[in-house]
């Protein structure tokens, strides 16, 4: 069975069935049916960082590089005024962005703990300030999008970009995806020898396995799937600028990582939601929301010492238990 745990699979029933009924009860409030299409995009690159962090052991503030290079890849490869095919430039950014995952993987692996956090941040920050002043790609301005992707197969349109309620399925649809890739990763062998390397690395590698490898592709994976979430952010604001590679997105990403129990996957659902709930309810509510947010996440961590999905995950064993 993929999912399990009851918290999974109760999740599972629950979100993804109520996801697909929301734009019909949005229909009139596009803001709102844009908010979640956001928050379904900063799910899959928290995942995908939650994979690193919780799955693998690799701690890095260096994950929003990706995000961002998946929008800057996109504008920099497609023609400004013409209408590409989505398909094809998902599939040129993941191989790019899984390229130089490689390249600095090569690098930033050979380390660990608090000198990978450096070295990621280092690469993270190199690359923020190279289009912070580069003039070709606008500077702190960013790049427009003026015509978005084509989703045609063999003629067939399946999603128009320019609708928001069009572009908010392509964007559940991909953390559906998303989620089950995940899923079907830790479940198969390499997910279980990333496990192993997790718990005994010394072992690990008497049993034959190159933990160096394993880890690499893992880092390739998670960084190609956090590039693809910054080309859909991208698409849908029609824009790209270096915020989206600072250091604090990826810290941003961790807080919402371990706010929604990290390592549990899709625990990154419930920590992107509750992080966003919390910025819009107390942004509208007070011009200092900073102060209340940093207290409340504060709170949350204590309270929820497993994040939101461990939360739940005990209080459906203990009624199982009675």
């Amino acid at each position: 069975m993929l999912f399990k745990k009851r918290a999974e699979r109760l999740f599972m029933w629950v979100f993804f069935p109520l996801a697909l009924l929301m734009p019909m009860f949005l229909e009139q409030n596009e803001y709102y049916v844009n908010k979640l299409t956001t928050i379904m995009i900063l799910s899959i690159f928290v995942m995908s960082l939650d994979y690193l962090v919780g799955k693998c052991g690799l701690i890095t503030l260096g994950h929003a590089m990706f995000y961002g290079l998946g929008g800057y890849i996109f504008v920099i490869l497609a023609p400004e005024y013409e209408a590409v095919n989505f398909w094809v430039y998902t599939f040129y950014i993941c191989a790019i962005s899984a390229a130089i995952a490689l390249v600095i993987g090569l690098l930033v692996l050979r380390t660990s703990g608090i000198y990978m956090i450096m070295i990621t941040l280092a690469f993270a920050q190199m690359t923020f300030y190279y289009f912070s002043g580069s003039i070709d790609y606008g500077g702190t301005d960013g790049v427009f999008v003026y015509v978005k992707p084509d989703t045609s197969i063999f003629g067939l349109s399946l999603f128009d970009l320019d609708n928001p309620t069009h572009f908010y399925y392509l964007c559940l649809l991909s953390l559906f995806n998303t989620l089950l890739f995940f899923k079907v990763l830790v479940r198969s062998r390499f997910g279980r020898v990333v496990d192993a390397i997790q718990v005994n690395p010394g072992r690990t590698t008497a049993l034959g396995y190159n933990i160096f490898v394993y880890k690499l592709m893992s880092y390739v994976v998670a960084s190609a799937l956090g590039a693809y979430a910054g080309y859909l952010f991208t698409l849908q604001y029609g824009f790209v600028n270096p915020s989206m590679l600072a250091w604090t997105t990826s810290g941003t990403a961790l807080v919402m990582s371990i706010l929604g129990g990290i390592g549990s996957i899709y625990g990154a659902i419930l920590g992107t939601i509750m992080y966003e709930g919390l910025h819009y309810t107390l942004e509208h509510w007070t011009e200092h929301w900073m102060l209340f947010m940093g207290g409340l996440i504060i709170l949350m961590v204590m309270v929820f010492k497993k994040g939101i999905a461990g939360f739940l995950e005990d209080l459906l064993e203990k009624r199982d238990g009675k």
